[in-house]
This record gives structure tokens, sequence and C-alpha cells, in this order.
């Protein structure tokens, strides 16, 4: 019998150094091809490869699935193809194991999932695309510098080719006619509106060392938000400035931060002294909307009954949200998800994905700021004031008007997703390794 000190000592044992299995990927350098793979998978997300010429039209059809699908398939298979030649797909799982157990609880819940071949088939989007942003995150020497030029450039574009469209072509091109506001290469002001918002977000973090590039990122960002304006969308909008002042108070010194709060406690006063409902009222009353959110608060009404039918496990992922499913809810009009992120999640999930999602994901942020966040000035500071303004914003209010999570042909969640890997990386390029040459801006 092996002694009680033989096995402390075996215990003591370090783990096996996961880093070095990804070396082998990071030699290898960024893939091309799986580069361009992710700007066609955002290019889709977009405008599903509308041309900007031809009208925008209303239809409950879901366009492009097919090249969806090729796009999902090709960055999925060739991301593990290369993980595999390079003895690195067990070291990704093991880094990422949180996100990775997310993948596992949504392949899993086919078991119960009243439509398995739905939900085995909207499961490995989201393998697809962990899979895809992990081979690229780990295969390269500056991670967050690239997602960030990456979406920053792309996002820059968007807004620029949509302001240029909206005023050479007809309107008919640019905007949706059951929707006022610029829709521009997109189909829809709500689809275009999260790009313009975490383009401008994320721009804040861009590192800019020369007068050229600092021209280049001011262009951009005035595009960004003239863009942004002109789709009216008051949930992105919001959604912006809440983000732009996370991102005002992570970036700040201690003195600034001290500063920021004294205010938002008097905010804070000032509202509780109106009331919520007044201010409610009173903004919606300036901006032109109504109050039930364009019908959102009775279709959250109508989806929480469903959810109580199978409150702790639900209904299996993407299994409730069908064709004709909202109309068959509302009969008015045909929503393909309930505005709410974590309404859906309750309908997908239970409250078992609900509280796996929120440890996975605004948990894991919280706790790795501390460790990620770098030194007040500097470009390190910046970078992740950046991503997390965005991860705050877009889980705080923008969930709440818009559903996206685990949806990896959403947008936000692409991004989110995205944020997450960076953060949270632990291999030898991770975000303090990655800055850690670069002194203050």
């Amino acid at each position: 019998m092996e002694s009680s000190h033989t096995i402390k000592s075996e215990l003591r044992t370090p783990a096996p150094d996961l880093t070095v299995d990804l070396e082998r990927l990071r030699n290898t350098g960024v893939s091309v091809f799986l580069t361009v793979g992710i700007v066609l998978w955002m290019l889709y997300m977009v405008n599903s490869f509308r041309l900007p010429t031809q009208e925008i039209l209303l239809s409950d059809k879901n366009a492009g699935g097919a090249i969806r699908q090729v796009i999902f398939a090709g960055c999925g298979f060739l991301a593990v193809w290369r993980l595999l030649v390079t003895r690195s797909l067990g070291a990704v799982c093991m880094i990422h194991w949180p996100v990775f157990l997310v993948g596992g609880l949504i392949v899993f819940s086919a078991v119960w999932s009243e439509r398995m071949g739905l939900t085995l088939k909207r499961s490995s989007i989201y393998i697809f695309g962990f899979l895809a942003l992990a081979c690229i995150l780990h295969s390269s020497t500056n991670p967050v510098r690239f997602m960030i030029r990456t979406v920053v450039f792309f996002c820059g574009a968007v807004a620029f080719l949509s302001v240029v469209f909206y005023f050479i072509l007809p309107s008919a091109c640019t905007v949706n006619p059951g929707r006022p506001g610029l829709a521009g290469v997109a189909i829809h002001p709500n689809t275009l509106a999260p790009f313009l918002s975490i383009g401008l977000m994320l721009s804040f973090g861009f590192q800019h060392t020369n007068k050229d590039e600092t021209l280049l990122l001011r262009s951009i960002q005035i595009f960004l938000v003239l863009a942004l304006m002109l789709t009216v969308s008051i949930t992105a909008i919001v959604t912006t400035l809440i983000g732009i002042s996370v991102y005002i108070f992570l970036s700040s010194n201690a003195y600034e931060r001290g500063s920021l709060q004294i205010m938002a406690f008097f905010v804070f006063l000032i509202v509780s002294l109106l009331g919520v409902s007044t201010l409610k009222s009173s903004f919606f009353d300036a901006v032109g909307r109504d109050e039930s959110l364009s019908g959102r608060d009775e279709l959250w009404i109508t989806v929480m009954y469903e959810v109580k039918k199978e409150p702790l496990i639900g209904h299996g992922f993407g299994a409730f949200w069908t064709e004709g499913k909202g109309r068959e809810l509302v009969q008015t009009w045909n929503p393909r998800q309930s505005h709410h992120a974590y309404v859906d999640i309750l309908v997908d999930l239970g409250v078992v994905g609900l509280i796996v999602f929120l440890f996975v994901f605004p948990l894991t942020l919280i706790l790795r700021w501390g460790r990620v966040a770098g030194k007040y000035g500097t470009w390190q500071r910046k970078a992740a004031s950046s991503m997390l303004a965005v991860a705050f914003s877009y889980m705080s209010f923008y969930a709440m008007g818009q559903s996206f999570f685990l949806r990896m042909d959403a947008f936000p969640f692409f991004i989110l997703l995205w944020i997450t890997l960076l953060l949270s990386n632990r291999d030898r390029n991770n975000i303090n390794r990655e800055f850690e040459t670069l002194g203050a801006v």
C-alpha cells in the first residue's frame, strides 16, 4: 500500500502544460482561409449575402440558408483539421472548458428536445463557431489586436457602404418598408445597428500608432456614429451609450472613477425622485415609440407561459422557435425570437441552462477583469475596457429587447463569445503577454 506521503506528493504534481501543445498551432500562423471564412461568417450575419442593389422585401422566409450552412460548416471543419494536425484540439477544449461545457449542454439537450434534429443542427453551429474562433485565437501572437482590428475594419466598411448607398441608391434598397430607419447593406435597421454599435465601442481599444492610422480610425468612427443614428434603433443607441459609459469608467484612473461614481449616485437619486415610470413614459414620448416596445411585453407573457411547461430543462436548444411559431403565438406578426435573451434561454434550456450560462459568460468576465485589466493609460487597459464594455452593455440592456444568447448566427453573441475566449485565455499568447512590451498610450 502506498504511503500517504507518496499520495500527497502525486497530488502536488503540477498539471501538464497545455500551452506547450498550442505552440505547434501558433507556429503555423493564422490561416488565411479561416480568416476569410470568419469574415464571410460576419458578412452573412449582416445581410445574408443580399446584393446592395436588390430591394428589401418583407418576407417570413429565411434567406441564404444553404450558403450559411456551407460557411459555418466550412469554418468548423477547417478549424478541426488544423487543430487535429497540430494536436491542439484537446488543449483548446481544456483551456476553454467552461465554453466547451455550454456546447456540450446544448448538444445533450437533444435527448429531451421536442425536435432532436433541429437541436443537433443548431447546436452544431455553436460548436463550429467556438472551434473556429478558438483556432484563430491560439494561432495568433496578437489575438486581441487581431480581433479588434478585424471587427472594427469590417464594421467600418459596413457603416461606410450603408451611408453611401443610402444617398446614391433608391430608398427601397436601403430602407425596410416595414420599419423606418437605415437598413443599409442589411435587411433591417435592428440587424445593422449592432454592427455599428459594437464596432464603435471596440474602436476605443484600437491601437493606432501613427497619423495615418489615427486619421483612418477617426473616419471609421464618424461613419459608425452617423450610420447608427440613421438606423433610429433606440435599443442599440442606448446600449452604445451605456457601453461608452462603462468604457470611460473602466479605462479611467482611481480619482476619475470616484468622480463618476458620485455622478452616478446623483443620477440614481434623481431617477428615484422622479419615478422610473414617469421617466420611461417621457423617454418613449420623446423618441416617438410606444411603451409596449412594439408588442414585446405581450410576447414575453406568452412565451413565459411556454417556459412554465418545462421550467427546469426547457424544450431543447433551438427547438421552440420554428417557422411560423411567432405568428402562431401572437397572430399579428411573426417574431423569430422572444426579443428577450434571458427568456429564450429559459425556453430552450430552462433554469439549469440559465444558471450554466450565467456562470460561464458574465461571471467569467467579472472574475477575470482584475487579471486582464492592465495598468491605467496603457493599450491593454483600453483594449480590455472596450471589450468588457461591449459584453456588459449587450448582456444587460440590449439583451432585454433582443434575443441572441448562444446563437452564433447573431453578431452580438458571436462577438461576446470571441471576447470571452480572449479574456479567459490562459495560453502563452494571453492578453498580458501580448501587451507586456507596449507602454503607455
